[in-house]
């Protein structure tokens, strides 16, 4: 009887202070040994047990039929693997195939290139006509010469480039002498090339020999002046005012190439923020998914929560069904559901436990899911009602009602458009920018290889800034250019398809998952 034990005694006529007289008869074998807490009342953690199995049994129901959602929304290992498989998919899938339209992109347009360049370093061909300009250089080539010569110098080229990016992270912990080759290596590929594209070597000769790359052998590009009569100062200093004098057509055409690079990637990415594209808008219960569980937020609870009731906000969400939910009002306010019951539920203890105010809440605190259902006949409900399904009713109209915002998937397989389209607008634009500092580079280095190679030189322009250009020759490389960007837009609208033809959404990846599996089922059985 605990605190009211006093108060009985006196209304039977009997004082507080008389011994207490135990009863006689025989005991029910079938009534539960009685436990006492620290204050003397009875309790029965048999029944508290068993009203927290029938509360998580009935937000199991609840779960089930769709009234209420998880907290982790079921997430488990099985999800966290798919999901992982998905993204696997969607990022090599996207490198491939930008890898291919870049490749493609090149390959269409080499030809373009090769004329761009012979416009640039001969003059007769910056004089013609844009018609006529075509005819000439479609006589004078074979198809393949006009197309791919100086191609394959080019992959070689662009396979280096691919190792150095793979070596550069272990280049600085001891070892950038190993890039240093491979740029090497790659500049004279790039001089090789650009003498294959001006029509200075047969372009039947894929690749140079191995003396092309040793400086000042016969083979290289590279020439050293005759070694001087005699060491005294003024004779060195002569040499190595010729070697440098030797060496600057190179050294331009380098800083030049490196310039052009560092202009493009910088437009590349202004372009790149004003395109189109997919934002990252990942939601939380996305992003736990994906970086394989985040800590679960602590749910507001009630303040009546007793503490032998605690231990069910804290079990663990994999192994038994959560029983801690929150409902959001209209007003943003988060309300524990351990506050929101149904009275008819467990009203009222049984048995010998009769316990204050605050011990009945403890009992039936656990988090019941519940929901009210308005039942009046009124045509607008009013504002603030649940519904059955835990969403408010709001009174007006819906179409005024603010919208969720999108949703994205990001990846490189969906982001494939943007950045291929920033790829072909900074290279077009680069280049209409770059005119005039190619008009000197490339004439310079032509001049130097064919004064190398021993031959004539007299048709190439002679290498002054903006000493070469003429209007009929900038609206020839603008045509070329323009020629150029329509070509890459094919390109690019191939590759889009193909992108979205073998994209496909998480929930269609689930399913493939699933077939697959059922057909290896299938086969084992």
């Amino acid at each position: 009887m605990g605190r009211l034990e006093p108060l009985t005694s006196l209304a039977l006529g009997r004082s507080p202070y008389d011994d207490v007289v135990p009863g006689e008869g025989v005991n029910d074998p079938h009534e539960p040994e009685k436990q006492y807490d620290g204050l003397g009342r009875i309790v029965n953690p048999q029944t508290k047990q068993i009203i927290k199995d029938v509360i998580r049994a009935h937000n199991e129901v609840m779960l089930v039929i769709g009234v209420a959602e998880p907290e982790n929304n079921g997430i488990n290992a099985t999800d966290i693997e798919t999901a992982k498989q998905y993204q696997e998919y969607e990022t090599d899938t996207g490198k491939t195939l930008y890898q291919l339209g870049t490749s493609l992109g090149i390959l269409s347009t080499w030809g373009v290139l090769n004329i761009r360049r012979r416009i640039l370093v001969y003059k007769k061909r910056a004089d013609v006509s844009f018609l006529r300009l075509l005819q000439t250089e479609w006589k004078s080539h074979s198809f393949l010469q006009l197309c791919f010569a100086g191609y394959p110098c080019h992959m070689a080229m662009h396979g280096l480039r691919l190792t150095s990016r793979y070596l550069r992270p272990s280049s600085k912990k001891g070892s950038p002498w190993l890039l240093s080759a491979i740029e090497y290596v790659r500049f004279h590929l790039h001089l090789y090339l650009t003498m294959q594209r001006l029509d200075l070597i047969p372009a039947s000769q894929w690749m140079p020999g191995p003396k092309f790359f040793i400086p000042f052998s016969s083979s290289s590009p590279f020439s050293a002046p005759p070694l001087p009569e005699s060491l005294d100062v003024s004779s060195l200093l002569s040499w190595v005012g010729k070697l440098i004098a030797n060496l600057a057509p190179y050294a331009t055409f380098y800083i030049c190439g490196l310039t052009w690079q560092y202009a493009c990637t910088v437009m590349r990415q202004r372009i790149r923020k004003r395109l189109p594209r997919p934002l990252f808008t990942l939601p939380t219960n996305r992003m736990s998914l994906l970086t394989g569980g985040a800590p679960r937020q602590a749910v507001p609870e009630s303040p009546t929560l007793g503490a032998a009731d605690a231990e069910i906000r804290h079990q663990n969400p994999e192994a038994e069904a959560p029983t801690s939910l929150a409902l959001d009002q209209p007003g943003g306010e988060t309300i524990p559901v351990g506050s929101i019951r149904r009275q008819s539920t467990f009203s009222s203890r049984g048995g010998e436990d009769y316990g204050t105010d605050e011990e009945d809440a403890e009992m039936v605190n656990p988090t019941l899911i519940s929901f009210d259902v308005d039942t009046s006949d009124s045509p607008e409900p009013p504002t603030g009602v649940w519904s059955a399904e835990l969403r408010p009713s709001l009174a007006g109209d819906s179409r005024q009602q603010p919208k969720e915002a999108p949703t994205y998937i990001v990846n490189l397989l969906t982001s494939l458009p943007s950045s291929l389209a920033s790829d072909i607008l900074a290279n077009f634009v680069t280049n209409i920018f770059f005119i005039p500092l190619d008009s000197y580079a490339f004439p310079v280095v032509a001049r130097a290889l064919a004064r190398r190679q021993g031959l004539p030189y007299e048709d190439m322009c002679d290498g002054s800034f903006l000493g070469g250009l003429t209007w009929r020759g900038v609206l020839n490389i603008i045509q070329l250019d323009a020629v150029k960007l329509l070509i890459s837009g094919e390109v690019w609208a191939l590759t889009t398809v193909l992108s979205q033809w073998l994209h496909v959404t998480e929930e269609e990846w689930k399913e493939i998952r699933k077939e697959e599996d059922q057909e290896a089922m299938g086969v084992l059985h």
